[in-house]
């Protein structure tokens, strides 16, 4: 009996703590539909307007994307499932050819350095020009350093190696300078922004004690965006093995100019052995660029 009322007595005191204050008894609303709190985004007819835009805008897509994708397409020139196995079972590497390639092979990857070496060059004037806590004026020299960052972002490595070969010929010196004018842009527009957000500290630090405009730069900015800018440059070789491997196309050397010779003469098997040759130098390259950006890390 006692231990029943003593457990009646701490039922009834919990309870007495968790009823609310007599102050807030007016405070409480009641629970209905009209006062909860929606949000509006959930409200039906928001998300009906909401899916009819989208099936709206889906909806005109596919439909100009229906003389592409259907009448654009020449169905009747389109081989058999077995035209077209044999098509792909022909372009299997011919790995007698790639012996024969190695020296092209080699020239892509010399190609793809020097016009990433060319664009680390150029674009350390191109993104002083296009910094706006460096650039000289920002009335003159600010928009002329970021329309060359434009004009090079802009234009694909393939119409500069044609205007190029156009105007130096066949070769990988067109190459090379059609890889450093489309890599430059690339290469000024994260320095430029990694000079724009460097710790203004350092460089009034350095003025405090009467330095000029390039000790400031040398001492003050460069020591901070070097990490970065180094970075920057092995991507940008990364990418020129690939960009290198096509520009060969247009007459611009390397291996894709093989390529190119060897697919005009059907001569599939060989074609392959270049695609497998550029693969392995990708991966190569891949290899490389991870080594050496994990040296730099790691310091």
């Amino acid at each position: 009996m006692e231990n029943q009322l003593n457990t009646s007595t701490v039922l009834r005191r919990t309870a007495r703590l968790y009823q609310p204050h007599s102050d807030m008894q007016g405070l409480r609303m009641p629970i209905t539909d009209a006062t909860l709190i929606q949000n509006p985004l959930r409200r039906p007819a928001i998300l009906l307007r909401r899916y009819i835009i989208y099936t709206v805008v889906v909806a005109i897509i596919l439909i100009m994307s229906l003389h592409l994708l259907v009448y654009g397409t020449d169905w009747s020139r389109m081989g058999s499932p077995s035209e077209i196995a044999d098509i792909a079972i022909s372009l299997l590497p011919n790995l007698e050819f790639i012996p024969k390639i190695m020296t092209p092979l080699v020239d892509t990857a010399l190609m793809a350095f020097w016009g990433t070496l060319l664009a680390v060059v150029m674009s350390v004037p191109v993104s002083y020009l296009a910094a706006s806590t460096t650039t000289p004026s920002m009335i003159f020299t600010f928009p002329i350093g970021r329309g060359l960052i434009v004009l090079s972002r802009s234009t694909h490595e393939i119409i500069f190696a044609l205007i190029f070969v156009a105007t130096l010929g066949l070769g990988p010196l067109p190459g090379i300078l059609a890889l450093a004018c489309r890599s430059v842009g690339f290469m000024s527009k994260t320095t430029a922004e990694a000079m724009e957000n460097v710790d203004r500290g350092p460089v009034e630090a350095i003025a405090s004690t009467g330095a000029g405009t390039t000790a400031r730069f040398l001492f003050g900015v460069v020591p901070q965006v070097f990490p970065i800018f180094l970075g920057n440059a092995i991507f940008a070789f990364d990418a020129n093995v690939r960009r290198a491997a096509i520009l060969g196309m247009v007459g611009a050397g390397g291996i894709g100019l093989h390529f190119s010779e060897q697919m005009r003469s059907y001569n599939y098997g060989n074609a392959g052995a270049c695609v497998l040759a550029v693969v392995v130098l990708v991966i190569v390259g891949e290899i490389i660029s991870n080594r050496i950006r994990t040296k730099l890390i790691s310091g």
